[in-house]
């Protein structure tokens, strides 16, 4: 290889590198968003239903045997934990332990056992919570 090509390669390299991280950027900045708005439209349903703040309400919402919903209950349900542990507020703890079975999972007529698990072991530790950080605007 002549030094011109290898000057050439390493400018093609260059670009491809950067043009991986821009969509990764932009990947992750979409993906964040839509989680976003998810959270929010989660939220907005179950303060629209219960009075008090976000936490109470989504934990009154999956409390509540309502039906009428455009989804199913139990996915209206796990919608809610899932924005529990999102939310990231520990008031939540109690709770999400209550109805914590520890037996398999039975998504067509039951609470998802593992989305309660994953936000109670997001409630628990006491690492930097990313989700609570990029979404406090909509936890407050």
């Amino acid at each position: 290889m002549t030094l011109k090509s290898k000057s050439r390669f390493r400018k093609i390299l260059v670009r491809a590198i950067l043009a991986v991280l821009i969509v990764f950027i932009v990947v992750i900045i979409s993906l964040s968003l839509w989680i976003e708005l998810e959270l929010k439209k989660i939220c907005e349903t179950a303060t629209q239903k219960y009075s008090g703040d976000k936490v109470e309400a989504l934990i009154l919402s999956v409390e509540t045997k309502r039906y009428g919903l455009d989804v199913p209950l139990y996915k209206a349900n796990n919608g809610y934990i899932w924005a529990l542990g999102q939310l990231g507020d520990k008031r939540s703890l109690p709770f999400l332990r209550s109805i914590s079975t520890g037996k398999p999972c039975d998504h067509e007529t039951n609470l998802c056992q593992e989305e309660i698990q994953e936000a109670i072991q997001k409630l628990e530790s006491n690492k930097f919570n990313l989700p609570k950080f990029l979404w406090r605007g909509i936890v407050n």
